[in-house]
């Protein structure tokens, strides 16, 4: 399963380490595979400096791992479809990796619940749904 966790969901991730071994868990036995793009890479950088106080050089040395992990795509931009613009490539990531699903916190992408035929979900959401995989 092809999955996009924006911004907010990769940064509470990477602070908590639970939840970063759930994540590593979950692509190391292949249940889910994550797709990131050079968008989400930098924006995570930022955020894990800014909001989460990381020094520049811990957030980069993140994000690159994050990287290497992901199957990163290239996407095309895409007529506006959030209330926030800022939220518009986490879609086009999704829609050109052929994603199942964006795992956001951000309530402009969980207002539209889907994307074309990408299912626009919560973190918690999304741990129910690979729970069912078992």
């Amino acid at each position: 399963m092809r999955v996009v966790y924006d911004t907010s969901v990769l940064a509470t991730i990477l602070s908590r380490r639970e939840l970063v071994l759930l994540l590593q868990a979950d692509v190391l036995t292949g249940r889910i595979t994550l797709v990131s793009s050079p968008y989400i890479l930098e924006e995570l950088e930022r955020v894990l400096t800014v909001k989460f106080g990381m020094t520049k050089q811990a957030a980069k040395s993140r994000a690159r791992l994050l990287g290497r992990v992901a199957d990163v795509v290239r996407p095309k931009a895409i007529p506006r479809v959030s209330r926030d613009t800022n939220d518009d490539p986490i879609l086009a990531a999704a829609l050109e990796s052929d994603a199942e699903y964006v795992v956001t916190l951000d309530q402009d992408l969980l207002i539209l619940k889907q994307y074309a035929s990408v299912r626009i979900v919560t973190l918690d959401e999304f741990k129910e749904v690979v729970a069912r995989l078992d």
